[in-house]
């Protein structure tokens, strides 16, 4: 009987003490069907973009591989798709012949200025050569598809950005009273 009272305290308090999880809040994203394409070997390559909220954790885009499995970061810049580097993602590694929504996860969320223009590029560090970026027409105003160094104000690479936000965990005196009642259960 104390073995089973134990054994339930403890799953509950281990439980209630899990680390908290993680929701996506989007900011800005670019809206449409899939167009066409363009190939992160067009470099500078890579997307403006205007946010609202002050910090970016994440970029989501949507790839496609038609080689070796490749691992990816993206970097957000100021000024312009080769200004200085405020941020660079966690990489991510696209398996070869795939194609998909990948997530860009920031270690840190990068500070950002809401409605001023910041530039996200897609850098292939690893592995394959040949991942390419979905292409929209449909335009999202706050920026513009980058590749080969020019601007099209007509195209837009497929993208979402925002922040992560985090489920609250229990408070320490929560868990205090659970584990209270549960050790005052056992006693009796």
């Amino acid at each position: 009987m104390k073995l089973e009272i134990t054994l339930t305290a403890f799953i509950l308090v281990t439980g209630l003490a899990a680390s908290a999880q993680g929701t996506f809040v989007y900011d800005q994203q670019s809206t449409g069907t899939i167009d066409g394409g363009a190939s992160l070997s067009q470099t500078p390559f890579g997307q403006s973009f205007t946010p609202t909220l002050d910090a970016v954790g994440f970029i989501e885009l949507q790839l496609f591989d038609s080689a070796a499995a490749t691992t990816i970061d993206v970097n957000i810049r100021s000024g312009s798709i080769t200004g200085a580097i405020l941020g660079t993602s966690l990489p991510t590694t696209m398996p070869g012949n795939s194609s998909g929504i990948f997530d860009f996860l920031f270690s840190n969320p990068v500070t950002l200025t809401p409605g001023t223009k910041y530039y996200f590029e897609p850098v292939m560090v690893g592995g394959g050569s040949s991942v390419g970026a979905d292409i929209t027409f449909v335009q999202y105003t706050g920026g513009d598809a980058i590749y080969g160094g020019t601007a099209f104000n007509n195209q837009d690479l497929w993208f979402r950005e925002g922040v992560v936000t985090a489920v609250p965990e229990p408070a320490s005196g929560a868990l205090l009273v659970v584990a209270g009642l549960l050790f005052w259960r056992g006693r009796r």
